[in-house]
């Protein structure tokens, strides 16, 4: 795979990530309203709490996939 190719693969790849993770801070917000009021109001935290967590399985998942 060529270096182009390779980079809008990683760029497609971020952008649904982001989604995802867009996704699951909101389901996320309201577990922590629940669980953590002290973090409640900070939304960027959940939200690369959420992309953290997505982006490792990812990367994991790819990493055993091209054994």
């Amino acid at each position: 795979m060529g270096r182009k190719a390779l980079l809008s693969a990683f760029a497609i790849i971020g952008f649904f990530l982001g989604v995802a993770a867009y996704y699951m801070g909101k389901n996320l917000a309201i577990w922590i309203e629940r669980y953590l009021p002290l973090l409640s109001g900070i939304d960027w935290i959940i939200a690369g709490i959420a992309g953290a967590v997505t982006t490792v399985i990812i990367v994991v998942v790819w990493a055993y996939a091209t054994d």
